[in-house]
């Protein structure tokens, strides 16, 4: 079956400069047509997310160099809910969240944070995270295991942190 560059070669073909002209035209369209077709992110689903990696490499750096600032720019538009800080869930705005990490940082020195394990659900719009974090007191030498779970969600194309659950 012939395409339509092949009709229009050989009708162009004795055509002169114009018929060229034609000719190189549809060649080009049908090189442009498939990339065209695929939009400009080279056919990438849009929905189809980045990885999390990043943004958790940031969440750890983050804690371990207790910068409230940069983990409250990561929280999710709608708002960040952290458990098991004291008895019950809080509710944190970005702006608010800010407030949380310096307070949270401020009685105690994070010694290591590190993730055990990340599951990167790009296509569902989550990620979650399992991280180590030891610390201890300012007031104190006494070393502090915990574990926490954090949850990340898409806004706006861009990782956010949703959820944090200290796990005691």
């Amino acid at each position: 079956m012939r395409g339509l560059s092949d009709t229009v070669i050989r009708r162009s073909a004795g055509s002169g400069r114009s018929g060229l002209a034609l000719v190189v035209v549809v060649v080009l369209m049908s090189a442009l047509m498939p990339a065209l077709a695929l939009g400009r992110d080279g056919g990438r689903d849009p929905k189809a997310a980045e990885s999390a990696g990043p943004v958790f490499s940031r969440i750890a750096r983050a804690f371990e160099e207790s910068d409230a600032a940069s983990l409250a720019a990561l929280v999710h538009a709608e708002g960040l809910r952290v458990t098991g800080h004291n008895e019950r869930a809080g509710e944190y705005s970005p702006a608010q969240a800010v407030y949380f990490f310096r307070n949270l940082f401020q009685a105690q020195r994070t010694l290591v944070f590190a993730f055990r394990k990340t599951q990167d659900d790009a296509a569902g719009g989550f990620a979650r995270g399992m991280a180590d974090w030891k610390r201890r007191r300012i007031d104190s030498e006494k070393v502090v295991e915990q574990q926490i779970v954090l949850r990340l969600a898409r806004d706006e194309g861009q990782w956010r942190l949703v959820e944090i659950n200290l796990i005691r």
